[in-house]
């Protein structure tokens, strides 16, 4: 038997879990979207409601009363608070951090409902660090007290498959006496894997390729690391993302992208190395700066002279960022997905890296409505 869920979602962004939803094999209707951010909004509208109705709800979320929600009578409810109070660079106040404050509204909410209006299915989603926060506490105990089975997960993209590394933390619940099926043991360990879904063995992990789009001379412009940027991160490219963040077409990985990526250089995300014949590991194990790199990766003739060879050398790899349209495929965003002209990249960035992998959540959204 199909069932239509009655779907509420929580910090709505630009819609990764609305599409996360009608990926996952179920059917239903987002009731409302509720999200403060107005450029967010504005992405959702321009791929959601185009036709029919808005379902798009500017508000504080803590200025609503339990009884507006109850109204709904929503079955599934599917929230990505705000990750700020859990992050490692945070202060990482949990409850105590005003940004908490709206997500324990909802808890709260939850907790004042009558019982037949309260949802029968939720989702969490946040950074890792929540697992072991005060809210997560707070969280369990009021989903405990209102008799809900939950599970805990901690997965990256990566293990499904997908070349990103993007760990997040998740809580699965539903109203008892719905139980998991799978079921899995323990209730209060954080499991590092989805039922159903077996981890992908690296051989079966795509291709940075398989995401990357064929840009014109223009638009590979617009997107290459510019060599200011090159001569003045000269040697963090060495030491940083000759560590982590230099990733090749080939590459079956890369790094998690945040929302200061490509208005940042450092610690934002992967680049690209497009030109795949140069070895990167012996290129930045070699002082860039003279012509012993130069002449063990591209041959002497090209060796410079001047004071600024560095980003001459540097040059060599074609370093280029990801665009938003190939961030948001290796997240999980259809192809029909898109920005407003008008939204400027930094914006896409930002919303980009404050949104969710929607193959993850496709998945795990599936594990929690089938019974």
């Amino acid at each position: 038997m199909v069932r239509n869920h009655r779907v509420l979602e929580f910090y709505s962004g630009i819609g990764g879990m609305h599409y996360a939803f009608k990926a996952s094999g179920h059917t239903g209707e987002i009731l409302a979207a509720f999200d403060i951010n107005n450029t967010a909004n504005e992405v959702y509208r321009y791929n959601f409601c185009k036709e029919g109705r808005d379902v798009v709800v500017q508000r504080n979320i803590d200025s609503l009363p339990y009884t507006y929600f109850s109204s709904f009578a929503a079955t599934l409810w599917l929230l990505s608070p705000p990750c700020q109070p859990y992050t490692r660079t945070g202060l990482q106040k949990g409850c105590a951090d005003e940004r908490a404050k709206s997500f324990l509204h909802v808890m709260d909410v939850l907790g004042n409902m009558e019982r037949e209006n309260m949802p029968e299915f939720l989702l969490v989603e946040n950074v890792r660090g929540f697992e072991t926060s005060s809210t997560r506490g707070a969280l369990i105990s009021r989903l405990t007290s209102l008799n809900y089975a939950y599970q805990e997960f901690l997965i990256s993209p990566i293990q499904l498959g997908i070349p990103n590394s993007r760990l997040r933390y998740y809580l699965l619940a539903k109203k008892l006496p719905r139980a998991f099926s799978p079921a899995l043991p323990a209730i209060d360990q954080v499991h590092n894997h989805i039922p159903r879904y077996i981890p992908e063995r690296s051989s079966h992990t795509k291709q940075i390729k398989d995401y990357l789009e064929k840009l014109d001379a223009s638009e590979g412009e617009k997107y290459r690391i510019k060599e200011k940027t090159l001569v003045k991160y000269g040697q963090l490219f060495a030491v940083y993302f000759f560590i982590k963040d230099v990733v090749k077409p080939s590459s079956q990985q890369s790094c998690c992208f945040t929302k200061g990526y490509y208005h940042y250089v450092e610690a934002r995300g992967s680049i690209i190395q497009m030109n795949e014949d140069i070895d990167t590991t012996a290129f930045f194990s070699t002082d860039t700066t003279t012509s012993t790199v130069a002449a063990a990766t591209v041959g002497a003739d090209t060796v410079a002279t001047s004071a600024s060879t560095a980003a001459s050398t540097y040059a060599i790899l074609n370093l280029r960022y990801f665009t938003p349209s190939e961030i948001s495929a290796i997240l999980g965003f259809p192809r029909d997905f898109s920005f407003p002209e008008h939204i400027s990249l930094k914006q896409r960035y930002r919303l980009l890296g404050n949104s969710i992998s929607v193959e993850v959540v496709k998945r795990l959204i599936a594990y929690l409505l089938d019974e």
